[in-house]
């Protein structure tokens, strides 16, 4: 589903306020003092490393991976009425690959997630679209995520152009969580839970303007039996957010009412005009 937007934290949601009689200037000097203590999740720097699109080894042993390609779409009780997602999951040599589409209303969002045999992600290509009169450059975002070495890199092309470079403090995670529910498909099969089991893993969660590095949990529910979907096993992540897969562990849709395309009849909204086809390969123009 779409991402929430959040209002931004601000100095004073942390800050006591200042007793009454406190100078302006006294106030500044706080607010400068707490400014210098907060560590940001990431780091500017002036250039990265181009890893590029990542490859096999000659020799490498092909990843396995059965063929997914699904739609889901929001059902009759969900909020936001235009929500329509695409994924597909496969086998691409020693690697699997999830390529997504999600629109909505108010933009779309493209994805491209490289991981290895064993569903670890390697890389991210997120291209997001807001609607507007302007060209379709002016209006896109793109961000790559690059998880192969010690930190997450980030390379980013602003709406204006401009290129910039960020490095996570923390250390890369093994698993990536992106918009769109099926992008969860990858570490729901690999981490093979019982019902009631639960796993606790370093998790990317781009879905956010600022995206951060944290601990989150999967936890698999009891199954269900849903009244549109029918038998489904759920999962939920950050102990809320239920969603159902099949039982080879593919998400076809979510509690919040987002259900496989072929139950909905409802005529589509018209698509937002992107920049083209997504280009994970080449996302800035040349190879990266």
């Amino acid at each position: 589903m779409p991402p929430t937007a959040k209002a931004p934290s601000t100095a004073s949601d942390t800050m006591k306020r200042p007793r009454q009689g406190a100078t302006p200037a006294a106030a500044l000097l706080c607010l400068a003092t707490l400014a210098s203590c907060v560590e940001m999740p990431r780091e500017r720097v002036r250039s990265l490393a181009d890893r590029g699109y990542p490859t096999c080894a000659e020799g490498a042993a092909a990843a396995q991976v059965d063929p997914v390609e699904r739609e889901l779409r929001a059902g009759p009780g969900t909020t936001e009425q235009s929500v329509v997602e695409t994924f597909s999951l496969a086998a691409a040599g020693c690697h699997v690959v999830y390529t997504g589409h999600e629109e909505w209303a108010m933009g779309a969002l493209d994805l491209d997630i490289v991981f290895d045999a064993d569903r670890r992600p390697l890389r991210a290509y997120r291209r997001s679209t807001a609607p507007g009169p302007q060209s379709p450059d002016a209006r896109t975002d793109v961000r790559v995520f690059d998880l192969r070495g010690p930190h997450v890199e980030l390379t980013r092309r602003a709406p204006l152009g401009e290129i910039e470079w960020l490095v996570y403090r923390a250390p890369s995670p093994g698993v990536i969580i992106a918009t769109g529910r099926g992008a969860l498909t990858p570490w729901i099969q690999r981490s093979h839970l019982a019902v009631g089991g639960r796993v606790r893993e370093s998790a990317l969660d781009i879905r956010e303007s600022i995206e951060i590095i944290r601990d989150v949990t999967l936890h698999r529910e009891d199954d269900r039996d849903d009244s549109r979907i029918g038998h489904v096993r759920v999962y939920t992540i950050y102990g809320r957010e239920p969603v159902y897969t099949d039982d080879h562990d593919v998400v076809i849709g979510d509690m919040m009412g987002l259900v496989p395309s072929n139950l909905v009849d409802r005529p589509r909204d018209p698509p937002v005009v992107t920049d083209g086809r997504p280009t994970p390969r080449t996302p800035f123009g040349v190879a990266h």
